[in-house]
C-alpha cells in the first residue's frame, strides 16, 4: 500500500443517486437541477476556468441526505468542508464563484 497527500486543491462530490419512488437527488423529476445535470454543469465550469487536474468534481452515491437534496460536499486540501443542500442550476453560479476558485500559495 502506499500513501500520498490528495492531488486536487479540492474535490466536490455531486450525489447522482437515483430511487425509484423515493426522493433523491438525481431523479429524473428534479429535471435540470437533479445530482447528474449539476455535475456535468460543474466539471464543464472547471474545465472552462482551466482547473483541471486542480479541482476534481466527483459523482458521489447516496450521502444519506435525500429529502435536503439535491447534496454537493465540498473538501479542500486545507482540511475545510461544506455541505450544500436543495441546490439547484439557478444558484449554480453564486456557488461556483465561491467554490471554484484557488487559492495561490501562502494565502489562507
Amino acid at each position: 500500500m502506499k500513501e500520498a497527500q490528495i492531488p486536487f486543491k479540492k474535490i466536490i462530490f455531486v450525489c447522482t443517486n437515483v430511487r425509484e419512488g423515493e426522493d433523491a437527488c438525481s431523479n429524473p423529476e428534479r429535471g435540470s437541477n437533479c445530482g447528474m445535470s449539476l455535475l456535468e454543469t460543474l466539471r464543464d465550469e472547471v474545465k472552462k476556468r482551466g482547473l483541471k487536474g486542480k479541482i476534481r468534481v466527483a459523482k458521489s452515491g447516496c450521502m444519506d441526505l435525500c429529502a435536503a437534496g439535491p447534496n454537493i460536499m465540498v473538501f479542500d486540501s486545507n482540511g475545510a468542508q461544506k455541505w450544500v443542500s436543495h441546490i439547484s442550476q439557478a444558484e449554480l453560479p453564486h456557488f461556483i464563484e465561491e467554490h471554484l476558485k484557488i487559492k495561490s500559495e501562502g494565502q489562507e
